[in-house]
């Protein structure tokens, strides 16, 4: 969701700097304060489609929930924390943390995997100690694809 406010902050900051210096070029004595005005909107612009950038990265890495009808054909499992590494990136008021999980199916073999979770500073520290295991489901088609309703 950041992502998306970032990104349409972005183009309508560049839509506004076109704008800016189309109409302010126009006149002798506004020339200067159209090179100016525009060239900070767009730096400001490119600095808000980094952070859209940033944000769709934090939030395609962290464990997605599955729409019902994925819910229905996945397979319960059991996901045992091995680690858990608190990083320095923040999303909506929590941390976000760096979890190294073996994911046991019920049928197939245990296998890891990494993934990233945004997690209040007790569970992170609850995990941090690895003696936690947590129920989850996982796709049959794609065993990286895991739901995790604790930490949903």
């Amino acid at each position: 969701m950041a992502s998306i406010v970032f990104g349409a902050f972005a183009v309508i900051g560049l839509i506004v700097a076109v704008v800016l210096f189309l109409v302010l070029r126009r006149k002798p004595h506004t020339r200067a304060g159209a090179y100016v005005s525009a060239a900070f909107v767009l730096l400001a612009s490119g600095m808000l489609a980094m952070g859209s950038i940033s944000f769709a990265s934090l939030e395609s890495a962290g464990l997605r929930t599955f729409t019902p009808e994925e819910r229905a054909a996945a397979v319960r499992c059991d996901a045992a924390v091995l680690g858990a590494e608190q990083t320095s990136n923040k999303l909506n008021g929590r941390y976000v943390w760096l979890l190294r999980l073996r994911v046991a199916p019920q049928t197939g073999s245990p296998y890891e995997i990494e993934r990233t979770a945004r997690l209040t500073s007790s569970m992170g520290e609850r995990l941090e100690r690895g003696d936690a295991v947590l129920s989850c489901l996982v796709d049959p088609a794609d065993h990286t694809r895991i739901e995790i309703a604790d930490l949903a």
